[in-house]
């Protein structure tokens, strides 16, 4: 009984969080330009804190390092099953490839797991999601505008990298951490007072993101059809690469505990990244409503595998 109380305490907050957002665009209390302010809060201000604040504390152990490194090539095994998948799959297009890659951490994940586990255990998820972060800025972002758009310069790659707040705020917190100057902030009173803005801010992340994913959650019968061939190949591929990853490396290999397990696991069955319409062009309009409908339904299919991760393994 404790259990499932214990259970229902982690999945229903987010499944209300999740209906209250379908429930403010019902109602209109919501709209589009809303939603994508909140967007922009979250990538801009909310997420950063919540990194920042994840690799300032983490203790940093020479196990995560094969995690850092081994995300990023389990993307470009998806990438090059990708490209696979656009020669069968109904519908397949150029941006297929880019849709079965990449995992949509920030918007997402993060809210997850912080939901489940807890604003403590942050910091677990920031080391497993950090070489995908990588992957995302240097390659995934460059290859996807030199497929849509041509040629893309190295020094615009290196830019958009390192203007990033997501990316700023990460080497912030690994550079105080690694320096030694995270305990000598933490005990001055301006600088407590900025850990504290910042951990509130952070706590932010769970309730807006669950908002703005029952509120974009909406397929009709045709979107459903376009989009599904995709969501469910992908979906088996990277589910049988989280079980075998949990059991083969984090468990067998590094004997880490299960809480990287579910780290890894939260990752793996996310979504591909929400940023993948945003580089679509102009006249590119039927990709985009494909790009969309995908990451739509395989928003509600990522929720309801993290909602029985949980149940099961709670």
């Amino acid at each position: 009984m404790e259990s499932i109380s214990g259970t229902l305490l982690v999945v229903l907050p987010i499944i209300l969080l999740i209906g209250l957002g379908t429930l403010l665009r019902v109602t209109r209390v919501l709209d589009d330009a809303g939603v994508d302010t909140l967007k922009r809060l979250v990538v801009t201000v909310v997420l950063p804190a919540v990194l920042f604040n994840a690799f300032l504390a983490i203790e940093f152990q020479p196990e995560y390092l094969v995690i850092v490194v081994l995300v990023p090539l389990l993307c470009l095994l998806l990438l090059a099953l990708g490209h696979g998948a656009r020669r069968v799959l109904p519908g397949s297009s150029d941006v297929t490839p880019y849709l079965f890659t990449g995992f949509e951490f920030g918007m997402l994940g993060l809210a997850l797991f912080t939901a489940a586990y807890g604003q403590e255990n942050v910091p677990i998820a920031g080391m497993v999601g950090l070489g995908h972060e990588f992957f995302i800025w240097f390659i995934f972002v460059t290859l996807l505008r030199r497929r849509m758009e041509g040629a893309v310069s190295a020094l615009n790659t290196v830019r958009s990298f390192v203007t990033s707040p997501v990316i700023l705020a990460i080497a912030a917190g690994v550079i105080l951490n690694v320096s030694g100057l995270r305990d000598p902030i933490a005990a001055s009173p301006v600088g407590a007072a900025v850990l504290q803005t910042l951990t509130w801010v952070a706590a932010t992340i769970v309730p807006i993101i669950l908002i703005v994913v029952g509120y974009g959650t909406r397929l009709d019968r045709a979107g459903f059809r376009q989009a599904a061939p995709l969501v469910a190949v992908r979906f088996v591929v990277v589910l049988a690469l989280a079980l075998l990853v949990n059991w083969l490396v984090i468990r067998t290999l590094l004997g880490l505990p299960p809480i990287v397990e579910a780290a890894i696991f939260t990752l793996l069955i996310l979504p591909p990244p929400f940023i993948v319409p945003i580089y679509l062009p102009r006249d590119r309009r039927e990709e985009a409503t494909y790009a969309t409908n995908v990451l739509s339904l395989y928003t509600v299919v990522s929720v309801v595998a993290f909602i029985a991760w949980v149940a099961v393994t709670a």
